[in-house]
C-alpha cells in the first residue's frame, strides 16, 4: 500500500506541470473552452437549477407527514425500492435535470428520511437530463429538429424507469431501514411538538442553493476545460483508434472519439457527436441518448461532490446510470427503426436569446443569497450546508 501511496504521488508531482505546461500551450483554446462554461452556468445552469435547489429545501420536512395513495405507494415501492415520499424527488429529477435529485437525495438523507443504502439508489433514479437540454440544445439546436428532441426525451424518460427497475431487481436483497424507521435529524427545522418552522426553513434553503450552485459551475468549468485540452492534444483520438482496432462494430474513430468526449461531458461530446461525418443519424442519435443517461464524469463529480460524507455508495450511481445509457441506447435503435428520421447534422451554435444583463442578474441573485442567508434570528450566523 505504501508503494502505492508514493507511486501515486510521483504521479501527481509530474501530471501538475505536465497540464500546467499544455494549458499554457492551448491558453487561447482552454480559455474560451472556460468563457463558454461560465456564460452557459450563468444563463442556464444556475437560473434553472436554483430555484428548484431552494424548493427541494423547503418541501423535503413535509414528506414524511403527507398522506400517499396506497396503489401510488406500491408502485414505486416495487420499480424503485424506495419509500413512497421519494417520488417528489424522482419527478424534479426529470424535470429540472442533473443535479436535482442529488440534493433531494442529500437533503431527504439530512432529515432522517432515508438511510445512505436508499439515498444511493435515489441518486442513481432521480439524476436525469434536463428536457431542456435534450430538445432545445440537441434536438433543435444540434439536429435541427424538435421532433428528434421529443423522441429522445421520450427514449430517456421511459429507459430511465426501465434501469430504476432493473436496479431494483439487482440491490433488492440489500437490507435497509423501512420509512417508519427513519427519523427526523436535529437540523431538519422541525421544533420540539414536530411542528415546522417554515420560516427558519427559507434561510438556509437559500444559501444552500446558492453555495452549490457555485460548486456545480466549478465542476463545470473544469470539465470543460479538461475536455478541451483531451481533444486539443489528441488524447480521444488516440484512445479511439486504439479501441476501433479492438472492438468490432461499424462505428468509425472520429465517432468514438466524440463518444468518449461525451462520457466525459455530455455538452461538447454530443456536439462532437452531431459533427461526425459518414456516420448514420440512427448512430449518432443512440450515442447522444447513451451519453445522456450515462451523464458524463462531470455530472458523476457534482453528484459524488454533493453526497460526499453521506456514506452513499458510488459504485450504485455508476452503476444505475450505466444501465440508463445502455438501455436508452438501445431503446433509440429500436424507436428510430419504427420512426424513420431523416435530419441534416449542424453544428451547435452560441445560446441566443437570452440578454447579457440576465447574467448581471444571476450573479446579484448569488451575492444577495449568499449575504442575506446565513443570517436569522437577530443577526446570528447560521451555516447548514455541510459538504
Amino acid at each position: 500500500m505504501k508503494d502505492h501511496g508514493s507511486l501515486y504521488r510521483k504521479c501527481v508531482v509530474y501530471i501538475f506541470p505536465a497540464l500546467a505546461l499544455m494549458l499554457a500551450l492551448y491558453a487561447k483554446e482552454t480559455s474560451k473552452a472556460a468563457r463558454d462554461a461560465i456564460y452557459l452556468c450563468l444563463d442556464v445552469v444556475i437560473p434553472s437549477l436554483f430555484p428548484f435547489f431552494v424548493l427541494s429545501r423547503l418541501t423535503v420536512p413535509f414528506l414524511k407527514s403527507f398522506s400517499w395513495p396506497r396503489p401510488l405507494g406500491r408502485l414505486v415501492q416495487g420499480l424503485t425500492g424506495l419509500p413512497c415520499y421519494v417520488l417528489p424527488a424522482v419527478v424534479l429529477g426529470y424535470l429540472s435535470g442533473y443535479p436535482t435529485g442529488a440534493k433531494l437525495a442529500r437533503d431527504m438523507l439530512e432529515e432522517g428520511l432515508l438511510d445512505s443504502n436508499q439515498a444511493s439508489r435515489v441518486t442513481a433514479v432521480a439524476n436525469n437530463c434536463s428536457p431542456l437540454f435534450i430538445i432545445g440544445t440537441v434536438g433543435a439546436g444540434l439536429f435541427r429538429s424538435v421532433r428528434v428532441g421529443f423522441i429522445l426525451l421520450a427514449v430517456h424518460w421511459v429507459s430511465g424507469l426501465i434501469a430504476a427497475l432493473v436496479l431494483n431487481l439487482i440491490l433488492r436483497r440489500e437490507k435497509s431501514r423501512t420509512a417508519d424507521e427513519s427519523v427526523f435529524s436535529r437540523d431538519s427545522g422541525i421544533g420540539n411538538k414536530g411542528r415546522i418552522r417554515t420560516a427558519a426553513l427559507i434561510p438556509g434553503a437559500i444559501e444552500d442553493a446558492a453555495i452549490l450552485s457555485l460548486k456545480i459551475s466549478g465542476y463545470i468549468v473544469l470539465f470543460a476545460v479538461l475536455s478541451e485540452l483531451l481533444h486539443r492534444t489528441g488524447f480521444f483520438s488516440l484512445l479511439a483508434g486504439a479501441l476501433a482496432a479492438i472492438l468490432p462494430g461499424s462505428l468509425a474513430g472520429n465517432s468514438i472519439a466524440a463518444l468518449l468526449r461525451g462520457i466525459m461531458e455530455i455538452a461538447s461530446g454530443a456536439n462532437a457527436i452531431a459533427l461526425t461525418v459518414n456516420t448514420p443519424v440512427v448512430a449518432q442519435l443512440s450515442l447522444v441518448s447513451f451519453i445522456c443517461g450515462f451523464a458524463g464524469f462531470s455530472v458523476h463529480t457534482q453528484i459524488m461532490g454533493i453526497m460526499k460524507g453521506t456514506g452513499c455508495r458510488y459504485g450504485v450511481f455508476l452503476l444505475g446510470k450505466l444501465l440508463h445509457g445502455l438501455v436508452a441506447c438501445a431503446l433509440t435503435v429500436a424507436v428510430l427503426k419504427l420512426l424513420p428520421v431523416s435530419i441534416a447534422a449542424s453544428g451547435l451554435g452560441h445560446i441566443s436569446g437570452i440578454p447579457s444583463d440576465f447574467r448581471i442578474f444571476t450573479i446579484m441573485t448569488l451575492i444577495v443569497a449568499l449575504l442575506a442567508g446565513p443570517y436569522e434570528n437577530g443577526g446570528k450566523i447560521r451555516h447548514s450546508y455541510k459538504p
